[in-house]
């Protein structure tokens, strides 16, 4: 008789195939999967902290620009304090940012106390208490401590790559930061001259800024630096390399025959291209960052696999080992007796002599008994629910639950089809209503177009027969706005949704209509960036609506008295999940002070206030002799 393996004794191959090579296999494969998972989970933190290393970035370059702009307002520069209010503003909105822990997470890029002296030293600032000089000393010395921050942060790049990329972006933020302290002080010295100490302090920030710009070079990708290369260059560049070069040869800024204004309006376009150069930078660390990550995890998942596979092999051959034990004969046995009443559905195939394959012949001659009851269940999952079903008696369980399951599905579907019938003429009334209540709205948008198109005729027919131009022009203005709240009711019963309006579609007729109402000539021209597909509502495209035509109409008015030509830029985004952002703004002769002073107590801008203030909003306006511009910032109910 040929020897098989399968007919060995149950104990003797259990012995065999769980052998001590096994677990020590097993015992290596898992030491494996250790050193994997901490070094994904190092790598994964690694990538998080890429992240917050940009919004520290972004920290210190709001920073920097509110120094830069304390400054430009100190020395008298800026004369309004707009400007740095802006910026106050940027740097709060970068603070409270980095202290959301849902963005930062666990891994907490700095510590709040770094900031702690900010708010005193813009008290000061605002109260005059502090000199210029004194002021930018404070405002570096927090940057300076957010650069150590970021120090500490990327020490834990494991990575080569991703560490050399990291030194590069710390080398053009310290670049960046040392250019912000070139600009203030060359600004100064143009202002007010120069004395020995603060022209060595500039030659300190033109070496750092010249040292740090070479292990940038050095250190940076190919890709980084081309991008660099192509972006940090122009006029305004030229013009900062040419100014910095002068006052290296001439160790003074005295004979720069250089503009305080240009200087610093160049110097900022300059530092601007500095930091789209950062934007790309970090970006390519995140980018690198998390496809380090994701290898490494990609490498823990391959050596899980492989564990996973060795535990699955020995079990599988555990289970087919064990199955062999006389105790699981004996429940198998028990089973097989079992299903030969209807309980359970089995089929063994007999591979061994052992005793398993004992238990395997006696199982397989119950399973004859189970199939016309398996060929019954067939039929009724098929939908056939009139196949007869044998039943063997009082102990036959699964007998009973099938004819039970074949009654109770039988009497359901009979109860679905009657259902459905009601839903379905149910559905048919809704659907009628519904059509007519929409040819209702739609008629009512029309005569009501049709009403208000009906009063701006009769309103430009009076405008005809009056003399007095005043009486014309509230005439014409009057017109205007009807027509802006007929263009909408307009829009909306020959648009296919009867609530909302596109709104790029809204102002571009608008400003047809206005342009015929006004008689507007060619020569003044208009532009409108609108975002793609906003839509608003009816109650807030009135008032809008008509604020527009208030702003439209007052630029064709007044704006272009003696000017050949003219131009209008019409931009509306949206600044939040209700907010949005209305920018207008015209290069007109703009609006004479003493008429600033009262223009509040006029019609047109009672109205466009009352309107803001009905849309939850606010109006600011700025009007000098190169154009007048509004921002508007308004919420939706």
């Amino acid at each position: 008789m040929k020897w098989r393996f399968a007919d060995l004794p149950i104990r003797a191959k259990f012995l065999i195939t769980l052998g001590i090579p096994v677990m020590g296999l097993v015992l290596l494969i898992g030491k494996q999967v250790d050193s994997n998972l901490k070094r994904s989970r190092v790598l994964g933190y690694v990538s998080k902290q890429a992240g917050n290393i940009r919004m520290v970035g972004d920290l210190a370059d709001a920073l920097q620009q509110e120094a830069a702009s304390t400054v430009a307002t100190m020395e008298g520069l800026v004369p309004s304090g707009r400007q740095l209010e802006l910026a106050r503003m940027r740097t709060d909105a970068r603070i409270v940012r980095i202290n959301d822990p849902a963005i930062t997470g666990d891994a907490v890029p700095w510590t709040p106390e770094v900031l702690g002296p900010l708010d005193d030293l813009r008290t000061r600032v605002d109260q005059g208490r502090i000199a210029v000089v004194q002021a930018e000393q404070q405002y570096r010395g927090l940057n300076l401590e957010l650069m150590r921050g970021l120090g500490e942060m990327s020490k834990y790049a494991i990575d080569q790559e991703v560490s050399n990329k990291l030194f590069a972006h710390r080398n053009l933020l310290a670049a960046k930061q040392a250019l912000n302290g070139i600009r203030t002080t060359v600004l100064r010295g143009l202002l007010h001259g120069m004395g020995p100490a603060e022209l060595g302090g500039l030659n300190e920030r033109i070496a750092l800024y010249e040292t740090s710009m070479m292990l940038f070079e050095r250190d940076g990708s190919a890709n980084m630096l081309e991008h660099y290369h192509n972006t940090f260059q122009g006029p305004d560049v030229n013009f900062l390399r040419s100014v910095i070069g002068m006052v290296e040869i001439k160790r003074s800024t005295q004979g720069l025959d250089t503009d305080p204004g240009q200087w610093w309006a160049l110097s900022g376009k300059a530092l601007d291209r500095l930091r789209a150069v950062e934007a790309r930078s970090i970006e390519g660390i995140i980018a690198m960052s998390n496809e380090v990550s994701q290898d490494a995890q990609q490498r823990l998942v391959l050596v899980l696999a492989a564990l996973l596979l060795v535990v699955g092999m020995v079990t599988l051959m555990a289970f087919m080992i064990m199955r062999g034990l006389r105790g699981t004969i004996t429940e198998v046995t028990n089973a097989a007796a079992a299903l030969a009443q209807g309980d359970v559905r089995a089929n063994v195939q007999v591979i061994s002599m052992d005793e398993v394959g004992q238990m395997a012949g006696s199982f397989n001659t119950m399973i004859d008994t189970m199939r016309s009851l398996s060929a019954s269940a067939d039929a009724i999952g098929q939908g056939n629910y009139d196949t007869p079903v044998v039943v063997r008696g009082e102990q036959d369980a699964l007998g009973l639950s099938i004819a039970r399951m074949q009654n109770n599905l039988r009497a359901a579907k009979e109860r679905d089809m009657a259902y459905n019938q009601v839903l379905f003429r149910e559905k048919e009334k809704l659907e009628r209503a519904n059509e007519r209540i929409r040819v209702l709205i739609r008629e009512t948008h029309h005569r009501v177009k049709n009403n208000l198109q009906v009063v701006s005729s009769m309103l430009r027919l009076q405008a005809g027969t009056l003399q007095d131009p005043r009486l014309v022009q509230v005439f014409d203005q009057t017109q205007g706005r009807v027509a802006s709240m007929a263009l909408i009711h307009e829009k909306l019963y020959k648009g296919d949704d009867l609530a909302q309006i596109n709104l790029a579609h809204y102002i571009k007729e608008l400003f047809t209509a206005l342009v015929q109402i006004n008689k507007v000539s060619g020569n003044i021209r208009y532009r409108t960036a609108i975002d793609p597909d906003l839509v608003l509502e009816l109650d807030t495209m009135v008032p809008l609506g008509l604020i527009l035509n208030e702003l439209i109409t007052n630029s064709f008015k007044h704006a272009f008295i003696n000017k050949a030509e003219g131009f209008i830029n019409l931009r509306l985004h949206r600044a939040g999940e209700a907010e949005f952002d209305l920018h207008y703004n015209d290069d007109g002769n703009g609006i004479p002070l003493e008429k600033q002073l009262h223009h509040a107590d006029t019609l047109g801008r009672s109205l466009i206030e009352s309107l803001v203030e009905q849309l939850n909003g606010f109006i600011t306006m700025d009007s000098d002799p190169t154009g007048t511009r509004y921002h508007i910032r308004f919420r939706t109910r």
